[in-house]
């Protein structure tokens, strides 16, 4: 169950209530971690052809906005 409000959101769980106020930007990392989820839902959907290519669109999607080619590796 969730209970919006205009800057935080509480979320309930089985577990318990949690608060947290949502960030204004998404970073690479949340982009990253957005194309993942796309593609597990993309395994999760592969029957269902219609499904499956939302979930590609969005992991596509995802993996343009993290921009990845501007990102330099630490060695």
């Amino acid at each position: 169950m969730k209970t919006v409000s205009t800057d935080n959101i509480q979320y309930t769980e089985e577990y318990g209530t949690y608060d947290y106020e949502p960030k204004g930007y998404l970073g690479a990392l949340d982009w990253f971690n957005i194309a993942r989820c796309a593609r597990e839902r993309m395994t999760e959907r592969c029957l269902d052809m219609h499904a499956w290519r939302g979930e590609r669109r969005s992991f596509y999607i995802a993996i343009r906005m993290m921009d990845a080619d501007s990102k330099y590796l630490l060695d």
